[in-house]
């Protein structure tokens, strides 16, 4: 009888030459994709910059939250989009896994090394990514197919390393050529972009000045200013206001965050007086009978907002829910009434008062009056608009209805 010795754990997942041939040529096209889901995404952020709508709006095609995500507050490191980076990376990945691919014979090769370390790195911007989706509430569909793709590169590249060598020497081994050319691809391929990408931006923003915004202001003026009374609603700003901005919100719809931090960001930077008013229209049946019971937490929210109002600091707090928009729970927001330095007790009192209540359904009342379909829905000097709004975009369309003579 022959003897054969038990497999070890290495030669279980050896591949092949023409195995690991077919295994590279898919890193190398499944990085590609990377790459131009790095670019697409990228450009989705110009135009949510800018408020210019394009190809970017392919993303509400299959996802109603679209691509909030990267291109929100998330979106950017230092002013360098997530997505050029992750798009760097790919190519860089893409490269040197095509290197490997001439390299594939090799008993060893620091080049697929280099591969397994650039996909880790990706995954792990993936899962980080992932986090803050869902934190946000907002799953982006091309973002979605960028964490698949990262998972895919790991999973390969782990399958083409080479399996008897361990992590500090395979490091040790990349951290020459392959490091430095992965190095130059990425640097190089970043300034690329951003070049590139600020010249877009400034032409996208020219073309938007020209014609965006006139038309955003022709289509609020189709219908006359809705007058309402938000004599009790949470307001700041101007006594004698130019312009006044009415935001109808939910503290658990992330769009309602966009729009709330960028009426901010805008009534900070204006040159005219502006007043803002806070009202309430959480989409939760237990104070709003006029929607379906999506947000379970919304209610509560607006009720503990209030509460925050009665101690003089409902936009200290307002700020507070909108940034932890996944911790809504009551204990989250007494943890949040505290952050904010409000009088539990007091705090505690109010959440029970029958007329804080009250206060909610007047803000819902309000909403209805004027024809609520969604949130956010704002109104500027009262007219309506449904959804968020850029602050370049949002400074353009007032100064377009302050100087443009009404129709009505």
């Amino acid at each position: 009888m022959t003897l054969t010795a038990a497999p070890t754990a290495s030669s279980l997942f050896a591949v092949s030459d023409k195995q690991r041939s077919t295994l590279l040529a898919l890193v190398v096209l499944v990085a590609l994709l990377g790459v131009a889901d790095g670019v697409y995404l990228t450009i989705v952020h110009i135009e949510y910059d800018v408020g210019r709508a394009g190809i970017g709006t392919m993303c509400h095609q299959f996802s109603a939250t679209g691509c909030s995500v990267t291109a929100g507050r998330f979106g950017n490191i230092s002013g360098v989009p997530v997505a050029t980076i992750g798009g760097a990376g790919a190519l860089a990945t893409a490269v040197l896994a095509a290197i490997a691919w001439t390299r594939r014979t090799r008993w060893e090769d620091p080049y697929r090394q280099a591969i397994l370390v650039l996909a880790s790195f990706s995954l792990a911007a993936s899962v980080v990514m992932a986090s803050v989706s869902l934190n946000e509430g907002s799953w982006c569909p091309f973002c979605v197919a960028w964490y698949g793709l990262n998972g895919a590169l790991a999973w390969l590249t782990w399958r083409t390393r080479d399996a008897h060598i361990g992590w500090r020497d395979a490091i040790d081994d990349m951290l020459g050529a392959p490091a430095l050319i992965a190095a130059v691809i990425f640097g190089a391929t970043v300034a690329a972009t951003m070049s590139w990408y600020h010249g877009a931006h400034d032409r996208l923003e020219a073309e938007r000045d020209a014609e965006v915004v006139p038309a955003l202001v022709e289509e609020l003026r189709k219908e006359p200013p809705r007058i309402i009374d938000t004599t009790n609603s949470p307001s700041k700003g101007a006594d004698d206001p130019e312009v006044t901005i009415v935001e109808f919100g939910d503290f658990e719809c992330p769009h309602c965050a966009n729009l709330f931090h960028g009426v901010e960001e805008y009534a900070k930077g204006s040159s005219h007086r502006v007043k803002v008013v806070f009202a309430h229209y959480p989409l939760g049946k237990s104070c709003n009978p006029n929607v379906d019971d999506r947000h379970k937490f919304a209610c509560g929210a607006a009720i503990a907002a209030e509460c925050a109002g009665r101690q003089g600091k409902f936009w200290e707090y307002a700020t507070q829910l909108f940034d932890n928009q996944d911790d809504l729970e009551p204990a989250d927001l007494r943890d949040h009434a505290s952050e904010v330095g409000l009088d539990l007790e007091q705090y505690d009192r109010c959440l029970v008062d029958p007329t804080i209540g009250e206060r909610v359904r007047a803000d819902v009342e309000l909403g209805a009056k004027v024809d609520i379909t969604g949130t956010p829905t704002f109104l500027i000097n009262g007219y309506k608009w449904t959804g968020a709004m850029p602050p370049s975009v949002l400074a353009g369309v007032i100064d377009g209805l302050l100087a443009a003579p009404p129709k009505h």
